[in-house]
């Protein structure tokens, strides 16, 4: 519920602070510069400040997701923004690094089979007044109908766990209709900054790789109401630049990127769900004792990545014995099954000998 001041004008928040492409990793010549538009922000130190994602100066942007997603947040064309894709692969950071960098405040939830839209849109609830001591009832905005009414991102993670029903509920804020309070009779009307993202690990119809559990089908009118993006995990080149931030040697960050690439492309369903951004000879190393046709129940996401090689980094340096396989184990290795376990032992060793 809310502890923002909810008796705030809509128009509150203005959309008039310019923010430079190179914040989002973009290269602009020197000589282009003054011909490149800059993107329409918030200021810092707005009222919803503290919604605002925290920046990670380390992000590094893909470039054909970043382009995609700073498309849709500027030019929505009435239309809410689906991001699919395998687990780990940025489908949340992405949205998150953009609003941390427009100072775009947003509200995230994580969807369940059990989410219902009110305890989004707010509810009544037992209020304290602080200078008397006396209790009231107030209606307190949920994180849907604040964003709805002043204008922030809304972001509901896993969505494709929602009920059907629940996820049909939603198709009138996405046309941006009306927004109805029934215990207070207020109708808020759909801000024109407000923006809704939905993350989900299928394309909402049903997981066709058997790896996602409780991923649902969801009716087609709702899934029409969305831009989709596939996100997919990084090119090699990209993501050896963002491991080389956490580990300085270029070949010891290539390695554990070529065992990240080796493990995702034998992860179970990769191939049947299309989520595998590298070629086909991407990788250079040959594991004899791993069949070509195994399928391992764990994948190496870039978020499990980055644990990982900052985890060897602190136990390296505290010269711990087996460091390597130990960290990875603590990362990546103890989520997999016995037999799962071994290959990606053999995977360890093939790559780092």
């Amino acid at each position: 519920m809310s502890t923002f001041n909810t008796t705030l004008a809509a128009d509150t928040l203005v959309r008039n602070v310019a923010i430079s492409p190179e914040l989002f990793g973009v290269v602009i010549p020197e000589h282009m510069k003054a011909q490149v538009k800059p993107y329409a922000g918030f200021a810092a130190d707005n009222a919803f400040s503290a919604a605002i994602p925290s920046r990670n100066d380390h992000y590094v942007f893909e470039p054909s997701l970043r382009a995609s997603v700073l498309m849709w947040i500027n030019y929505p064309q009435g239309q809410s923004l689906w991001i699919s894709g395998p687990t780990g692969c940025g489908k949340t950071s992405i949205v998150e690094q953009v609003a941390a960098r427009l100072n775009w405040p947003l509200m995230k939830t994580t969807a369940s089979q059990d989410l219902d839209i009110n305890s989004l849109v707010g509810g009544l609830r037992l209020v304290c007044d602080t200078m008397t001591g006396d209790t009231r009832t107030d209606f307190l905005y949920g994180p849907l109908a604040l964003a709805y009414k002043f204008g922030l991102i809304f972001l509901l993670d896993e969505y494709d766990q929602l009920d059907p029903s629940c996820a049909n509920a939603f198709n009138a804020i996405l046309e941006g209709g009306n927004l109805v309070i029934p215990e207070t009779n207020e109708v808020i009307k759909k801000h024109p900054n407000f923006r809704f993202v939905a993350t989900a690990n299928s394309i909402g119809q049903g997981d066709l790789t058997g790896v996602y559990g409780g991923v649902k089908v969801l009716n087609v009118a709702n899934l029409d109401r969305y831009m989709f993006i596939n996100a997919n995990y990084m090119p090699k080149d990209v993501e050896t630049s963002l491991i080389k931030k956490f580990i300085s040697d270029e070949v010891l960050a290539g390695k554990f990127v070529e065992i990240a690439n080796i493990i995702r492309k034998l992860f179970v369903g990769s191939d049947i769900a299309g989520d595998f951004n590298q070629s086909n000879d991407s990788s250079s190393v040959k594991v004899s004792a791993v069949s070509p046709d195994t399928r391992l129940s764990v994948t190496c996401s870039t978020r499990s990545l980055i644990a990982w090689v900052e985890r060897f980094s602190l136990m390296n340096k505290a010269k711990m014995p087996e460091a390597l396989q130990v960290s990875f184990d603590l990362q990546i290795g103890n989520r997999a099954g016995a037999d799962d376990k071994r290959a990606l032992h053999a995977i360890l060793k093939a790559v780092f000998g």
